[in-house]
């Protein structure tokens, strides 16, 4: 799972009043709060070089202000490698870990000039953004490398950001009002990487379809560790590897959400809901849960309530959930 965290140095701490009252000076706040929108980009690049292949999925959770500016801003990134030998065998990774999730084992900071790790460089370009418009964002220059021009930004991140800069792009463009609010410490990006992968060697009769399902869920709390807004989705990227062990990589990869009413559910929903639309269900039954009232979720279809909103599986779904809790 893509995991994140509320952090004291985001720019999205602030004070939430929460008195009941009706005064107009609180109405004004409920339509701040209002605009508080929270978003996520999820970018899928696969490549392929003969029996080799590689799929290198970015996820940025996004709050934004009021004002349309980045409030917060949390990143992770999953690598998958893929090899095929000459008998058609495919080998695949154990380890689906996030490049956050590894901590100390994705080995970064021994070869840093800065000695830090992924997790603090990626941090401080998400601190960097904080303050920013999604064109600003959007115009961040970076050199061939992918890494930043800004001289301030590289006294503290020196990875290439140019995939990372897209993908809050891409989260800034999605966002919209769920009901993450001025204050709301945010717990942002929670992911769940599956590998569905079955079979592992290729023949002349079939090709071997190694695919992996990346779920990624962004989250806000109040106060009291209450979910306030919730977005889902799910990447499902794969490669094709060949009897010889030819790897091919697609050209583009969509989320389950990008896809929208082509992804093809509506005709087997009993809810006549897309997929989209039952991830949405999901995340508004989320409203209001605490991490262990999540956990007590029965994923079975045995919640009525939850059944009435949203047939699908969410194993995976409640896993990110509960992923985004885990460093709060």
């Amino acid at each position: 799972a893509l995991t994140a965290c509320s952090r004291s140095d985001s720019g999205s701490s602030g004070s939430m009043s929460t008195s009941m009252g009706g005064s107009s000076s609180q109405t004004g706040q409920a339509g701040q709060n209002a605009a508080y929108r929270t978003g996520l980009g999820i970018l899928t690049e696969a490549s392929d070089q003969e029996r080799a292949g590689k799929i290198d999925t970015i996820a940025a959770a996004v709050l934004l202000d009021a004002e349309g500016r980045v409030a917060d801003v949390m990143l992770d990134e999953v690598e998958i490698s893929v090899t095929g030998d000459s008998t058609g065998k495919v080998t695949m990774p154990t380890d689906n870990r996030t490049k956050r999730q590894k901590g100390d084992d994705y080995p970064l900071a021994a070869v840093s000039s800065l000695k830090k790790g992924w997790a603090e460089q990626a941090d401080a370009f998400g601190n960097y953004l904080t303050g920013k418009t999604p064109d600003e964002v959007k115009k961040l220059a970076t050199d061939d490398d992918g890494k930043p021009k800004d001289a301030d930004l590289l006294s503290t991140c020196t990875i290439a950001v140019d995939g990372y800069r897209d993908a809050v792009v891409r989260a800034c463009e999605n966002a919209k009002a769920v009901g993450s609010a001025r204050g709301d410490p945010a717990v942002l990006g929670g992911v769940s990487v599956r590998n569905d992968t079955k079979e592992l060697t290729a023949d002349d009769d079939h090709d071997v379809t190694a695919q992996v399902d990346i779920t990624v869920t962004a989250l806000t709390l109040d106060a009291d560790g209450r979910v306030t807004g919730a977005v889902a989705d799910v990447a499902e990227p794969a490669l094709t590897v060949g009897a010889d062990g030819t790897v091919s990589a697609p050209e583009m990869v969509k989320t389950k959400v990008e896809l929208g009413d082509s992804y093809g559910m509506r005709g087997a929903s009993s809810l006549d809901k897309e997929w989209y639309e039952h991830s949405e269900g999901w995340c508004d039954y989320l409203k209001g849960k605490t991490r262990t009232e999540i956990a007590g979720i029965p994923d079975d279809g045995s919640d009525a309530d939850l059944a009435a909103l949203c047939t699908i599986s969410v194993t995976e779904l409640q896993k990110a959930a509960l992923a985004a809790f885990a460093e709060e």
